[in-house]
């Protein structure tokens, strides 16, 4: 079981409530999920802003020790944080990208930066590049949020380009659906 651990001066009792989590029902729920995929596909956790409030440091190892391997943070600071609880295979994929001069320590700490500009993709073959190597990464698409992810001219440009990814391996193709919640939007039939 994991309780709130909140180091606040005031009463509990002023907070209207406390939340406790059970984390084995945690490890349980994942594996469940994990379990109804298709063979190959991967089942990933988003722990990002300490995993939702709940303690990244308490949920990640138990994520972990249930079999999950992958995991989506949303900054660089807390892929490293999270980085030394969790074995080599694991992959620490950041959503909000290779901001300009992170790139190298993100590649340090073993991190997956998700690309959301043509500058974040070419800064990140860049490092390849010089350090002589393929890097992994995430292509984020705009599909019509209008807040990350390249465009569809991006795209049309880095086609007409056959090094647009030299150096990048990339592990997926995401987007954030402006209209997931309408299956019939014409956004969703792009």
């Amino acid at each position: 079981m994991l309780t709130a651990d909140d180091p606040s001066p005031l009463p509990p009792s002023w907070a209207g409530g406390i939340l406790t989590i059970d984390l084995d029902a945690l490890a349980a729920n994942y594996r469940s999920l994990r379990d109804r995929l298709a063979p190959g596909i991967v089942c990933a956790a988003a722990v990002k802003a300490d995993a939702y409030g709940l303690g990244a440091r308490k949920v990640v190892p138990v994520l972990h020790a249930a079999g999950c391997r992958t995991f989506f943070v949303a900054h660089l600071a807390e892929g490293a944080e999270i980085r030394p609880l969790l074995s080599a295979d694991s992959t620490i994929v950041v959503l909000n990208g290779a901001m300009p001069g992170t790139e190298a320590d993100l590649h340090t700490h073993g991190l997956v930066p998700v690309l959301n500009s043509v500058e974040q993709v070419a800064a990140w073959r860049s490092l390849a590049q010089a350090r002589g190597t393929s890097l992994p990464a995430v292509l984020q698409v705009d599909s019509g949020m209008s807040r990350f992810g390249l465009s569809e001219d991006d795209l049309r440009a880095m086609a007409d380009r056959p090094d647009a990814l030299a150096g990048i391996t990339p592990l997926l193709v995401m987007s954030h659906l402006a209209c997931a919640d309408e299956p019939a939007h014409p956004a969703n039939h792009a």
